[in-house]
């Protein structure tokens, strides 16, 4: 009903009172709401106080690394690396942090790292192969076919020996121009006892050091391990004596030179 003016000049509501009974149910309604909305927000607030507690507690703390893979480097450096302690809360350990940290280890090539909700983390990383050995201050450094240094040792391993400088730290790399050498070495490395001597870049050429004065020149990059093969064959039926050169461009078809005026 609308309202009218007063003799006052004021407003008059002439709209019927509303029934007590009627009140009294839209009050019991509101308060009803309002009791459900802060019973949902008690709820809430308890619900996530006890799982912070939970994600707090020893129950889903780390119980257990596990170290895989890591013969050279060791399971300590690779926990040291990781950075990650029995202890440590499961709930926002991030493990991309970790694999970085492993990576950049000298020996280590891949690293997976996962963990499970029972507490164990587990850590396993594939290793590099050392494929040759270069001669360093002091020592011998071990590189992989891709150039990485692995290591630096007082003494020589069983490998070939390639000549390249600068040699960088163990976790540094060679220079692009040591790949080729290091892939011959690869291929010669069933070779090693059979008096091969260092291999080296001779005029941007590949040259394998044999048994007395004589060489092995490598030729293009392609089949090395068919070189390799042939150069075996070679120095297993091939009189040495006054052998200069041997050319392996043609694995198929290897080229020997002898010295002139050799007896």
């Amino acid at each position: 009903m609308p309202s009218v003016q007063t003799p006052d000049g004021g407003l008059a509501d002439h709209r019927p009172p509303v029934d007590p009974r009627i009140e009294a149910r839209r009050n019991d309604v509101l308060n009803r709401r309002r009791l459900r909305a802060w019973i949902t927000a008690g709820i809430a607030v308890v619900l996530a106080a006890a799982a912070f507690g939970v994600f707090q507690s020893p129950l889903l703390d780390v119980d257990e690394i596990e170290v895989i893979g890591a013969s050279r480097t060791g399971a300590d450096q690779i926990l040291e690396a990781a950075g990650v302690e029995v202890g440590t809360p499961l709930l926002g350990l991030d493990l991309s942090g970790p694999r970085k940290t492993i990576a950049a280890l000298p020996w280590v090539d891949q690293v997976r790292a996962s963990r499970t909700w029972g507490g164990k983390v587990t850590l396993e990383v594939t290793e590099r192969e050392a494929v040759a050995q270069i001669p360093v201050d002091g020592g011998w450094a071990l590189a992989d076919s891709l150039g990485r240094v692995l290591q630096q040792s007082p003494t020589p391993w069983e490998l070939p020996v390639v000549l390249v400088n600068p040699v960088p730290q163990p976790g540094g790399w060679l220079r692009d121009a040591a790949l080729p050498l290091l892939e011959a070495s690869e291929a010669l490395i069933p070779l090693k006892g059979d008096g091969i001597g260092s291999i080296t870049l001779v005029g941007g050429q590949v040259v394998v050091e044999l048994p007395g004065d004589g060489e092995a020149y490598w030729g293009a990059r392609d089949d090395p391990r068919g070189k390799a093969t042939a150069l075996a064959t070679v120095l297993e039926r091939v009189d040495l004596n006054c052998l200069e050169r041997v050319n392996l461009s043609v694995p198929e078809l290897p080229v020997l030179t002898r010295q002139d005026n050799c007896p």
